[in-house]
């Protein structure tokens, strides 16, 4: 009876290595929208822009349109509500209409303050 206990406490390597496949991707995803997130805001505030310009901002937002993922899933993996804060910040530049007022500074600096803040624990957790 001890021995089908303790078999259920373990967690199988192909379920830590979907776990790590994920948290990895994740990073992945969190690093890419510290780049695009700080372009897409600049880009947001121009009245006019050039057609090279257009083209990055349409691509932004397919990317961001297209990266389907669930929010809850940082907060399982790496306890932060990083890809909330991601998908409020986005949403909140793509609506943005220049020279309207607008919450996209106030998210963008709360999202790169959790970014830091990742970064930390992630070289913490790398040196170990």
């Amino acid at each position: 009876m001890e021995n089908k206990l303790a078999k259920k406490r373990f967690i199988q390597t192909s379920a830590i290595q979907q776990i790590n496949e994920a948290t990895i991707v994740l990073r992945h995803f969190i690093e890419l929208s510290a780049k695009l997130l700080p372009f897409f805001n600049e880009l947001s505030k121009k009245s006019a822009l050039l057609p090279h310009e257009l083209s990055d901002r349409n691509k932004i937002i397919e990317v961001y349109r297209s990266y389907g993922f669930d929010t809850s899933t940082s907060e399982i993996l790496m306890e932060s509500d990083i890809l909330e804060i991601i998908q409020q910040t986005f949403r909140s530049i793509e609506k943005r209409r220049p020279g309207k007022d607008s919450d996209s500074d106030k998210l963008m600096a709360i999202f790169q303050n959790k970014h830091h803040e990742l970064v930390r624990n992630w070289r913490l957790t790398d040196t170990n």
